[in-house]
């Protein structure tokens, strides 16, 4: 798996497949398509206005990307890795417990 860009956001497959999401840092282009409130009265709220827009378009793109990858892994998938998880958190659990002395 290759490094992504510094600052960049990168969200993993919980199944450890190997797929990963990359969003990179915002930049202008963001805004690409994107209009102020027109309700908006002063400068912080035309820019605010747009930056949660800008946001919530990179959340649904996101939201879509992981949604669209982990319906490609079957429900045996997901019992085997919750399976795994629960018995190493067993494990670490024992671990974790003072000697009986």
């Amino acid at each position: 798996m290759s490094n992504p860009e510094p600052s960049t956001t990168r969200y993993l497959c919980p199944l450890e497949c190997g797929w990963h999401h990359d969003v990179p840092p915002p930049s202008v282009d963001d805004l690409n398509g994107i209009t102020p409130d027109p309700d908006a009265h002063e400068w912080t709220e035309y820019v605010s206005s747009m930056v949660r827009q800008a946001s919530l378009r990179q959340i649904e793109h996101t939201d879509r990307a992981l949604r669209d990858h982990l319906a490609t892994h079957t429900t045996e998938q997901f019992v085997r890795v919750i399976h795994d998880l629960r018995a190493e958190i067993a494990r670490l659990n024992r671990a974790a417990e003072p000697a009986p002395w």
